[in-house]
C-alpha cells in the first residue's frame, strides 16, 4: 500500500512539473508575451511604444530634446531581448505640441496616423505622407503654425477627417490624392494661406466651414469643384468671394454656390 501511494506521489509530480513547465514556456515566449508599452532610443530622444499584433507598433509618445531638431521615425522599434516590431502606426497623440520639431521622417511602414498626433508641431514646416497612409485621424496636423506644404506620396486615403489641418496658418499648398472622397468640418478651417483647391472627381462630401476663411482663395479660379460632389456643409467657403468658386454647369456644387451667392446678395440689400 505505502508503496502504491509512493507511485501514485511520483505520478502527480511528474504531471505538475510538466504542466509548470507548459506555463513558463508559453509566458516567456517573445511571440506570446510582450509587455504592453516600452522604449526605443533615437538619436534626438525616446519613442514610446506599444506593440499590435505581436509582430508590430504603434508609436505612442516621445520626449525628445528642446532644441529644434528633425525626428527620423524608423522603421522597427524593439530589442533583442523583447523582439523587433514593425512600426505600422502613429498613435493618437503621439507627437501632440512637439514644439521643436521641425520635420518628421514618417517610414513607409506606417498605414494610420492617429488622431492629434502632429497636432501642435509649431515648427513643423513640410510633412511627406508616405503611400503605404491609408487613415488620418482628426486634428492630425491642427494648429502647425508654420506648415508650409503637405505632400501625399500615394493614393491610399480616402478622408480628410475633422479638423486635420485646421489653423495650419502659413499652409500655402496641398495636392490632396485623387481617391479622395470626402473632407471633414473645420478641415482646412483658417488655412489662411492656402492659394488653390481643386476638387477631385471622387470627392463627394464637404464639411461645415472646411475652407472657413481661407481668404487667400479670393483670387480667380482658385476654387474648382467636381460633378461628383453631393454635400457641402454650412459655411464651407465662409471668408472667400463667392465669384471665385467654380463648379460644373447643373452640378450640386453649382446649385449650393449659386444659393450662397443669393444669400450674401440678400443680406447687402439688407443693409
Amino acid at each position: 500500500m505505502k508503496k502504491i501511494a509512493i507511485i501514485l506521489a511520483a505520478i502527480m509530480l511528474i504531471f505538475a512539473f510538466a504542466s509548470c513547465a507548459k506555463e513558463q514556456q508559453d509566458f516567456t515566449s517573445i511571440n506570446d508575451y510582450v509587455a504592453p508599452s516600452t522604449e526605443h532610443k533615437i538619436e534626438t530622444g525616446t519613442l514610446s511604444f506599444k506593440s499590435v499584433g505581436g509582430e508590430n507598433a504603434s508609436i505612442t509618445d516621445y520626449v525628445g530634446l528642446y532644441t529644434e531638431h528633425e525626428i527620423v521615425i524608423p522603421a522597427k522599434v524593439g530589442d533583442a531581448n523583447r523582439g523587433e516590431r514593425t512600426v505600422v502606426a502613429i498613435g493618437n497623440e503621439a507627437f501632440y505640441y512637439t514644439t521643436a520639431a521641425t520635420a518628421f521622417t514618417i517610414p513607409d511602414t506606417v498605414t494610420s496616423i492617429g488622431d492629434w498626433a502632429f497636432a501642435g508641431c509649431t515648427s513643423l514646416e513640410t510633412i511627406v505622407i508616405p503611400a503605404s497612409v491609408t487613415s488620418i485621424g482628426k486634428g492630425a496636423f491642427m494648429g502647425c503654425t508654420n506648415l508650409k506644404s503637405v505632400v501625399f506620396e500615394g493614393d491610399g486615403i480616402t478622408a480628410i477627417a475633422d479638423y486635420t489641418f485646421m489653423n495650419c496658418s502659413a499652409l500655402e499648398t496641398v495636392a490632396l490624392p485623387e481617391s479622395v472622397s470626402s473632407i471633414g468640418v473645420f478641415a482646412f478651417n483658417n488655412c489662411e494661406k492656402l492659394t488653390a483647391f481643386t476638387a477631385s472627381e471622387a470627392l463627394k462630401s464637404i464639411g461645415d466651414l472646411a475652407f472657413a476663411d481661407c481668404t487667400a482663395l479670393n483670387s480667380e479660379g482658385a476654387i474648382k469643384l467636381s460633378a461628383s460632389i453631393e454635400s457641402i456643409g454650412e459655411f464651407a467657403f465662409s471668408g472667400i468671394n463667392k465669384d471665385y468658386i467654380t463648379a460644373p454647369a447643373d452640378s450640386y456644387a453649382a446649385k449650393y454656390v449659386a444659393e450662397m451667392r443669393n444669400v450674401a446678395e440678400d443680406a447687402t440689400e439688407a443693409e
